[in-house]
């Protein structure tokens, strides 16, 4: 009886621990990323998180995916612009309590021939990002795609298993 009750036990905190891990992976039940191409140089990114994930987690993952495109097509850089983020509130089920399901998108270019005034870092990118989805006309800022990987994956210890989606 007491190997049943710790066997229960074990199984509600491994269930627990998996509803409310962080993590950056492709579009699913619980968020993710998922990109659009939207002609040879450009594409829309998104980024969906589920309650557990900030606004600026979910910014840094849009940033990342953006940035592991920009490698897998052989750009040193990347630009982002077209900034959109939002935040809704789902109701749980509970009463009176509501879950913050933030969401961003972001277009991003290829193209090394672009050129623009601003350079940016991922790894402290959140603050810029919300003050451009504000502005009716946000700049291009530009990104250098090893070191947005680099930064991004140091910032929330992940493997290159989770960023590369290597099964």
């Amino acid at each position: 009886m007491k190997s049943l009750k710790n066997l229960s036990l074990v199984c509600l905190t491994l269930a627990a621990a998996g509803c409310s891990t962080v993590s950056y992976q492709s579009m699913g039940i619980r968020g993710g990323y998922s990109e659009k191409q939207i002609n040879e140089h450009t594409y829309r990114v998104h980024y969906s998180g589920n309650g557990s994930v900030s606004l600026e987690q979910v910014i840094d993952f849009a940033l990342l995916r953006s940035a592991v495109i920009a490698q897998q097509k052989g750009a040193r850089t990347f630009i982002s612009s077209n900034y959109l983020a939002n935040v809704s509130s789902t109701y749980s089920g509970t009463p009176g309590v509501y879950v913050s399901k933030p969401s961003v998108y972001l277009d991003i270019s290829l193209n090394d021939e672009q050129k623009t005034d601003t350079t940016a870092a991922c790894d402290n990118y959140s603050n810029l990002f919300r003050l451009m989805a504000k502005q009716e006309t946000p700049r291009p800022v530009a990104h250098d795609t090893q070191t947005c990987i680099e930064q991004v994956q140091y910032k929330y210890q992940l493997t290159d298993q989770q960023v590369f989606d290597k099964k």
